[in-house]
C-alpha cells in the first residue's frame, strides 16, 4: 500500500511537472495571449480535466509554471558557481551568469506574463506575489553564493541596481544576437561597485 502511494505521488509530481514546463514552453512560443489550457495539456500529454485538477485557470496555472521553472533555475544558478575562491571573481561569476539567465528563454516567459498582468486584473496580485518571492530567492542566492558582502554597508542597493540593470539590458536587447560589448560597459561597473563595497568594514 505504502508503494502503491509513492507511486501516485511520483506519477502526479511528474504530471504536474510536465504541465508546467509546457507552460513556460507555450509562454515562449506564443505569448501569453496565444497560452491556453488546453493547448498546455496537449503539449505535455495530458487531458485537460487532469490539468485542471491541479489549475482552475490560465492565470493560476501560468504564474505557477514560472514560480516552478524560475526556482528551479535558481537552484542550478547556485550549484553552477564555485564556493571557493577570490571574492571579485566569485562577483564577476555570479553577474555572468545572472547575465545569461536573463538572456534565455525563461527570463521572455516572465516578460510575457508581466506585460499581460497590466492588462488582466487576474494576474496582477499573483504577479506581485511572484516578484516579491523572486526578490527574496535572489537575495537568498547571493547571499549562499557572496557570503562576505552580506552585512557589507549598501549591499542590498547593490544587489538591487545589479540585478535591475542586467534585467534592463536583457530586454532592451531582446532580439538582439550581439551584446557583448554593452555587456562588458556594465559588468565592468558593477564589478567595480563590488570591490569598492567589500572594502569597507561590515555594519
Amino acid at each position: 500500500m505504502a508503494e502503491e502511494k509513492r507511486q501516485q505521488k511520483d506519477r502526479t509530481a511528474a504530471t504536474r511537472a510536465a504541465v508546467l514546463e509546457s507552460t513556460i514552453e507555450l509562454l515562449v512560443e506564443r505569448g501569453y495571449a496565444g497560452t491556453s489550457t488546453r493547448l498546455a495539456a496537449e503539449k505535455a500529454g495530458v487531458s485537460l480535466g487532469a490539468l485542471q485538477h491541479h489549475f482552475r485557470t490560465k492565470a493560476e496555472l501560468t504564474v505557477e509554471a514560472m514560480r516552478f521553472v524560475t526556482g528551479r533555475l535558481a537552484e542550478e544558478f547556485v550549484s553552477a558557481i564555485p564556493r571557493d575562491g577570490d571574492e571579485v571573481e566569485l562577483v564577476s561569476l555570479a553577474l555572468d551568469r545572472l547575465f545569461v539567465v536573463f538572456r534565455g528563454p525563461t527570463f521572455a516567459a516572465a516578460m510575457e506574463l508581466h506585460l499581460a498582468a497590466r492588462t488582466d486584473e487576474s494576474l496582477r496580485e499573483p504577479i506581485s506575489r511572484l516578484h516579491m518571492d523572486d526578490q527574496a530567492r535572489i537575495r537568498e542566492s547571493a547571499i549562499e553564493l557572496m557570503p562576505r558582502l552580506e552585512g557589507r554597508p549598501g549591499f542590498d542597493a547593490w544587489l538591487l541596481m545589479s540585478v535591475s540593470a542586467i534585467r534592463g539590458l536583457a530586454v532592451a536587447t531582446m532580439g538582439v544576437e550581439e551584446v557583448s560589448d554593452e555587456w562588458e560597459l556594465l559588468r565592468r561597473q558593477l564589478i567595480g561597485s563590488a570591490a569598492e563595497m567589500l572594502k569597507r568594514e561590515p555594519a
